[in-house]
């Protein structure tokens, strides 16, 4: 009999989900990780020249969405591409995560 306002309210509360999510703050803070997660990948193979250039790729394209986020546009784009960008942001986040934790220990000595 009530399912209606059931199915209602959990609309309401995905709608302020998604409106959440994807706020253009959300996108700058996804941006601020992934430049820090970058910035430890980057020391821990610093003589890997061809890491190091995906790690600058990664450096400038969290500049660009920063920069991107910061116009007013940005809310105009669809819900759906921007639900999009953050799960591509949170998979490139969890792939820096995994890499560092993969990372080899600098020594062959036991600490």
């Amino acid at each position: 009999m009530f399912g209606w306002i059931r199915r209602g309210i959990a609309n309401a509360l995905d709608r302020r989900r998604n409106s959440r999510d994807t706020a253009p703050r959300a996108f700058q803070d996804l941006s601020r990780e992934l430049r820090e997660l970058a910035e430890i990948a980057s020391r821990v193979w610093p003589e890997e020249k061809s890491f190091q250039n995906r790690i600058q790729n990664i450096r400038d394209e969290m500049d660009q969405l920063d920069e991107l986020t910061s116009k007013p546009e940005f809310r105009l784009l669809p819900l759906k591409k921007r639900l999009e960008l953050r799960e591509s942001l949170l998979h490139s986040k969890t792939q820096l995560m995994d890499t560092v934790s993969t990372a080899p220990p600098p020594t062959t000595r036991p600490q």
